[in-house]
């Protein structure tokens, strides 16, 4: 009978451990409210079959029901959300010389009058409502961006350039930006060489030694401008030779005056050149806030965001599953792309709002974007689909 009654007290014991433990548990569990598993995932309301893989996507200036999607391959669809069935225009993007094909950009013009697409050699002008080729030059880089005016073209590789496509039938040469905190700008017409090896007018330039050394180490893998008109900024890396890695990077130039004004290495700042270091960073997406009150970096290692104009760290995340970010349009939410799907976290109050996932058990986004009126978010990965997703629903609830 004792022997009875221990293993009774014992298992009273061990229940009531068990039923406070699974209640902490219970309670830890509902305050994280940042874990994405908590949240039901919300379904796209649409999916749209672009055919090969995607890797940019562009919603229209002007028109929420606009977007285009490109690649790997030549063609550029230009889709109208209404119709899940063909694209509205299809593009064919001229073929690089050496046969390369794929899209590297793509960006609707802030007034919708014209398109721009861009392989690595070839940037081609399209007209919007006919598809018809407006203007085609060559000028070898990586990435480009168009400022939020329309005024500037950036395109990146090596080095970061400015160019002028106020009038897309004549785009003119500006300037290189200096590589280095205190070095002037370059003009790009007085650097400018022909090509004696082809018929084809591509834009080379000869950069002086001193800008060609501390460029050859590095690369641009995005750009984005300030919504104001202020900065601009380009990610990517720099590969130091010391440690024999690839180090993340972001230069911020102030536009107006084209001066490089900060560097930032593994998400911190520097005041001077770069310094070597021992680990790997690249940097795989930035974004100013439309309301300029936030820069974002998303990078191999993980996620993070500054205060502007103090540029003081207000946000970061160590996740190596981070493909894309993108803020909002109205600045309150910022979206980040990973092997889960599409996240929706609010800027003010860093919860999260939303997770947006596709079907089936394949649910990762490696790019994506706002409309321009913020109703409805794309993303897109590389089977070639993409799937679209309301985000009016999430204000309804």
């Amino acid at each position: 009978m004792k022997t009875l009654k221990i293993v009774v007290l014992l298992i009273a014991v061990v229940t009531v451990i068990g039923a406070l433990g699974f209640s902490t548990w219970n309670q830890w569990n509902d305050n994280q409210k940042t874990t994405p598993e908590r949240i039901k995932p919300i379904r796209p309301i649409a999916e749209f079959s672009h055919g090969s893989s995607i890797r940019v996507i562009s919603f229209s200036s002007t028109s929420p029901d606009l977007f285009a999607t490109a690649g790997e391959g030549s063609i550029v669809k230009v889709w109208n959300i209404n119709n899940q069935d063909s694209p509205q225009v299809t593009l064919e993007a001229q073929e690089d010389d050496d046969g390369s094909t794929n899209m590297n950009g793509i960006a609707f013009s802030p007034t919708d009058k014209w398109f721009a697409s861009k392989t690595f050699r070839t940037l081609e002008f399209w007209d919007v409502t006919s598809g018809e080729k407006i203007n085609s030059i060559q000028i070898p880089a990586s990435k480009f961006a168009i400022s939020p005016e329309g005024r500037y073209l950036a395109t990146s590789t090596n080095e970061l350039k400015l160019w002028d496509i106020s009038d897309p039938k004549n785009v003119k040469e500006l300037v290189l930006l200096p590589p280095k905190i205190g070095w002037k700008p370059l003009s790009l017409e007085e650097l400018s060489i022909p090509n004696p090896n082809s018929d084809i007018s591509i834009k080379y330039h000869i950069l002086p030694d001193k800008y060609r050394n501390a460029t050859e180490n590095q690369y641009y893998g995005s750009i984005d401008f300030s919504h104001d008109g202020k900065w601009i900024a380009a990610g990517g890396y720099i590969n130091d030779k010391t440690s024999k890695k690839n180090i993340g990077m972001v230069k911020i130039w102030n536009l107006p005056s084209k001066q490089l004004i900060k560097i930032i290495i593994r998400d911190r700042e520097v005041a001077k050149d770069l310094e070597p270091n021992e680990h790997s960073n690249d940097i795989r997406a930035i974004d100013f806030s439309p309301d300029n009150r936030f820069f974002g970096v998303a990078a191999n290692n993980g996620l993070t965001i500054w205060t502007l104009p103090e540029w003081n760290i207000y946000h970061e995340v160590h996740n190596k599953r981070i493909r894309d970010l993108a803020f909002s349009p109205d600045g309150k939410m910022f979206a980040v792309a990973d092997t889960r799907g599409i996240t929706l976290w609010s800027v003010d109050d860093l919860t999260q709002i939303a997770l947006l996932r596709r079907e089936g058990m394949f649910a990762s986004v490696s790019v994506m974007s706002f409309s321009h009126d913020g109703s409805a978010i794309a993303g897109g990965n590389y089977d070639g689909v993409l799937w679209l997703w309301d985000v009016r629903k999430l204000n309804e609830k």
